[in-house]
């Protein structure tokens, strides 16, 4: 498996091994881009085209444009819209409220806010799921020419 071409090529099409291989790397690129303060943030955005990368091969190789990776990435953004807006219209209440500053409307608040963040994340669940699970189409398309799928053999012995 040649990573480089799985992780830096958007063209092309790649099979469900490699596809998960890549998922697993983007998982701990994005753990790793958390823990390093400044280079995180550089991280986290070259995560971003390896993630086009791998999610649109994958997609390719199910016949499907890599523009449908722009729909979780929207629906992301909206969700995290929706959560700064419950945080932010908490700060503002409290601020607004005086001396009556109910601790309560930011604890519902920032619960409304992980809630929205557990949506995010399970809309990439999904995401990531259905585009692992895709069934790839037999032979070229449109894309390019069908990924090498490995198939395991089992030795039989007939004794």
């Amino acid at each position: 498996m040649d990573l480089q071409y799985v992780l830096l090529n958007p063209n092309g099409r790649i099979a469900p091994r490699e596809f998960w291989i890549g998922v697993l790397l983007l998982i701990a690129g994005n753990v790793l881009s958390g823990l390093v303060p400044v280079l995180g943030g550089l991280l986290w955005l070259f995560l971003i085209y390896v993630g086009v990368c791998v999610y649109g091969k994958r997609l390719h190789d199910a016949g499907k444009s890599a523009w449908i990776h722009v729909i979780p990435w929207g629906l992301t953004l909206l969700i995290s819209i929706i959560g700064g807006m419950m945080i932010g219209g908490a700060i503002i209440s409290a601020v607004l409220s005086g001396d009556d500053f109910n601790p309560w409307a930011m604890v519902t608040a920032g619960s409304g806010f992980a809630l929205m963040m557990g949506l995010s994340n399970l809309v990439w669940l999904v995401y990531t799921l259905w585009a692992g699970l895709a069934q790839g189409q037999a032979g070229a398309n449109a894309y390019g020419p069908a990924p090498v799928r490995t198939i395991e053999a089992t030795a039989s012995t007939d004794d």
